[in-house]
């Protein structure tokens, strides 16, 4: 995601702060004892606030696992996008936050906790962000004509 325009730089930021939010928010969930620590502090504060719908439930080891598996997978992406942030991570996170932001809101509707809505809005917001800026990258510009990537090329055409 270079270019000498600079146009790439807001979309390299825009991946990286959501990566970064990203990592913050995921990295709790990379083992199963901080996993547990977390889903007890999400109970704690939907208890304490008086919030309809369920809290998150008490897991087994069964489902830390899959929490972990989580965790881990977007630790990593995360890591990824922190590293290579380029257009190609920067549409493909944003997809996977629809499909997130998807899944929460069926989550929602199910009754999970209201607090859940916290980071739907998030999700939203960096989804937003992302295919605004990604969108101005990838879209032709007026008034400009497509070069070849190679100028020094030219092509040939045979005549039968």
């Amino acid at each position: 995601m270079t270019t000498t325009s600079g146009t790439a730089r807001p979309a390299r930021d825009a991946v990286r702060i959501g990566a970064r939010y990203d990592l913050a928010v995921a990295l709790p969930f990379t083992t199963p004892w901080t996993a547990a620590l977390t889903l007890d502090g999400v109970r704690a504060a939907h208890t304490a606030l008086g919030l309809p719908g369920g809290p998150p439930a008490a897991f087994g080891p069964e489902h830390l696992l899959f929490v972990t598996f989580f965790g881990v997978l977007v630790t990593l992406w995360a890591v990824v996008r922190l590293v290579r942030a380029d257009v190609v991570t920067g549409v493909a996170d944003t997809v996977g936050r629809g499909a997130f932001a998807l899944l929460m809101t069926a989550a929602l509707a199910a009754g999970a906790t209201p607090l859940l809505g916290v980071f739907l809005a998030v999700e939203l917001g960096f989804l937003a962000a992302q295919a605004r800026q990604l969108r101005r990258l990838t879209r032709p510009r007026r008034g400009r004509t497509r070069t070849s990537p190679c100028p020094s090329r030219t092509q040939e055409t045979v005549s039968p």
